[in-house]
């Protein structure tokens, strides 16, 4: 496994008597798209929702994940402002993802 943002690898989490240590963050994402359920309420608009299509996982290491900006990315693409897969996928390298924080 390796941070999405650097590049580094991940480790796994460490478990110790009284503590534990993470090493890495993991956001289950990927391309999805609006869909909508029928509302059981009477007379009440379809409920809209971001459907997963094709899951991806992000791994962030606690390095990358310590900065505003890489936190911001994520939180964006949780809140469907901007998918960080999209990016990338219309040509934009990782490289200049990652310059642009």
């Amino acid at each position: 496994m390796q941070c999405f943002h650097c590049g580094r690898a991940v480790l796994e989490t460490i478990h110790k008597p009284k503590s534990y240590e993470i090493d890495y963050y993991r956001l289950h994402t990927g391309h999805t798209e609006l869909d909508f359920l029928v509302n059981p309420k009477p007379d009440a608009p379809p409920l809209r929702y971001l459907r997963l299509t094709h899951p991806i996982d992000v791994f962030t290491c606690v390095d990358c994940y310590a900065r505003a900006e890489i936190r911001q990315r994520l939180d964006d693409d949780i809140n469907g402002r901007r998918a960080l897969l999209d990016a990338l996928a219309q040509g934009e390298s990782l490289a200049q993802h990652n310059s642009k924080g």
